[in-house]
């Protein structure tokens, strides 16, 4: 299965760095649909929510390592995209059987139709970036969209 490159679906308008901690994932979630509901993203940010607990039911989303992937597949998905969000300090990170710290957070929504297949490339892009060290590390030290991108550009340079 070849991967999707992170830099095409990673949105600018998605990357939220240093925001207050979250009570909990219930508050994530409601607060990453409403992003990208207002983003022309998705269409409903209710029924993404929705879309966000039912991968829940599936398996857990927590990476460790402060590391949550939070996904949603549904038809108010209007194109594929990622949002990552940093943090100010962790906040427990409850999902399936696991739990943990957790600082950062790439949501992804992707389009009912072709959504798993979509959802694995996405997922085997990003877990082939949060492998490295460095990358964690990065991460944590980003100031924004672009300082973001080039992390990746970099990351993903040094696996070629």
């Amino acid at each position: 299965m070849e991967t999707v490159n992170v830099l095409e679906v990673l949105l600018p308008e998605l990357t939220i760095l240093d925001k207050d901690t979250f009570a909990d994932k219930d508050e994530l979630f409601t607060y990453m649909s409403g992003k990208f509901a207002e983003n022309g993203i998705v269409t409903d940010a209710l029924k993404f929510t929705e879309a966000l607990y039912a991968r829940e039911e599936e398996g857990s989303t927590y990476l460790g390592n402060f590391l949550a992937m939070p996904h949603g597949i549904c038809d108010e998905v209007v194109h594929p995209g990622v949002g990552f969000c940093r943090v100010k300090t962790p906040f427990l990170y409850r999902s399936h059987d696991e739990e943990g710290e957790v600082k950062y957070i790439f949501t992804m929504a992707v389009c009912g139709e072709d959504g798993k297949t979509q959802h694995l490339r996405i997922l085997a892009a990003l877990a082939q970036l949060l492998a490295h060290d460095e990358f964690l590390e990065m991460l944590g030290e980003v100031k924004d969209y672009d300082e973001l991108i080039d992390a990746i550009r970099k990351t993903q340079e040094s696996l070629e």
